[in-house]
């Protein structure tokens, strides 16, 4: 489900609606579930043998067909695809897919104009990691072959799918953006590397050094049993293009954070401030802060410079960088997020000062109905739904 606020002349306008994807579509026309999940339908070896038949038995019987129209949740987030998410100055979209079987992930481009390029097949990734996101820079697009994998074969055993691999070391895929094939793609070996979110990436030194901030989660091996377990940590990571390797790392704080995010108009370039979310066990969000990236440096391990904390039975979904104007300073604008009450039953919409030291809320904007928390979001401008609506 999509939730959307419109804020317009002193006004709010809330609405809600279901995204209609194929799994959607097909299960409430059917009355009832019918895709296996990849967390929780299989615990045991005869029950996983059992959802596996009867999911076979399903698509022969002609109930859906997961091979041509896909199966689970229409996406994780939002985004406008000829907008500005990773779109840098070109006004193209960079996008990904990995897969069971080789390859394991392919690269390709979506133009300006909305149309996909061709894809660009990465055979170098041995196994089936979960990569939930990436990062982009003005000619690379670097993935992280984590400890996060695909299994099929575990179903085998009667386990979930999904698992970690403790003996695998994580890695760095560096591609070239515009390039047709994976040939000049190189990868390095960063131990305990299992990137969850992209804060941003740019280069330095005329291109000679990679810059790839991003939240790590650190506790991996409590990733999918254990999540009030996982540890989620905000890194800065330097890459030497000559000599292929990482030169620095370092944490940007001892908080946990995730869902960062930044001012959209420096994605893939040098940028000095990111928002976060604080997340407090069992994986909820308690707040955000503000971080400041200049202060980063082996000496320094906490970059937060502001922060705003709810109230008691408060958690939050990622937060969202508004900027005042284009020309303004790059913390010129508003933080904003959709926040559920526990106590009062009741969700709001909050804007905050990102200049603000302390994030001060100048306005709060309570929904008539429940927003669930722990979920992304984006920020789109009267002129972009202009054209939305011009487009359809």
């Amino acid at each position: 489900m999509l939730h959307m606020i419109k804020i317009s002349k002193g006004k709010a306008t809330f609405c809600s609606r279901y995204v209609k994807t194929y799994k959607y579509t097909v299960e409430h026309d059917l009355g009832h579930p019918v895709f296996p999940s990849g967390f929780s339908s299989f615990n045991g070896l005869m029950a996983s043998m059992a959802r596996v038949v009867l999911s076979v038995a399903r698509v022969l019987a002609g109930q859906f067909n997961p091979v041509i129209n896909g199966f689970g949740m229409a996406n994780t987030s939002v985004a406008l695809i000829s907008g500005k998410l990773y779109a840098l100055d070109t006004g193209e979209t960079l996008a990904f897919r990995f897969h069971v079987v080789p390859p394991r992930l392919t690269f390709f481009r979506i133009g300006s104009d909305g149309r996909k390029g061709p894809d660009v097949p990465v055979f170098s990734m041995k196994s089936t990691a979960l990569i939930h996101d990436f990062a982009v820079t003005k000619n690379y697009a670097i993935f992280n072959d984590g400890q996060m994998v695909i299994s099929p074969l575990e179903l085998l055993r009667g386990r979930p799918p999904m698992r970690t691999d403790p003996v695998k070391v994580p890695r760095l895929g560096i591609i070239r953006r515009y390039t047709k094939d994976e040939s000049g793609m190189w990868w390095i070996d960063v131990p305990g590397l299992n990137m969850s979110h992209s804060v941003n990436a740019w280069e330095e030194d005329d291109g000679e050094t990679i810059v790839v901030v991003a939240s790590n989660l650190s506790s991996v091996e409590q990733a999918f049993e254990r999540l009030d377990l996982a540890q989620l940590t905000l890194e800065e990571i330097r890459i030497s293009v000559k000599a292929k390797k990482v030169i620095a790392r370092h944490p940007l704080s001892s908080k946990v954070l995730d869902m960062p995010v930044i001012n959209p108009a420096y994605a893939g370039k040098k940028n000095r401030y990111a928002y976060a979310a604080v997340v407090a066990t069992p994986m909820m969000i308690v707040g955000v802060v503000k971080l400041d990236l200049s202060l980063s440096s082996d000496d320094c391990c906490d970059c937060v410079v502001a922060s705003r904390m709810y109230e008691a039975g408060c958690t939050g979904n990622e937060p969202f960088f508004v900027p005042n104007d284009a020309a303004a300073d790059e913390d010129d604008g508003f933080l904003v997020t959709y926040v559920h009450d526990e106590i009062r039953k009741e969700s709001k919409f909050l804007i905050m000062d990102a200049k603000s030291p302390t994030l001060e809320i100048v306005a709060a904007v309570k929904l008539p109905g429940r927003v669930p928390t722990g979920f992304h979001g984006l920020f789109v401008s009267q002129s972009h739904l202009q054209k939305l609506c011009r487009d359809d």
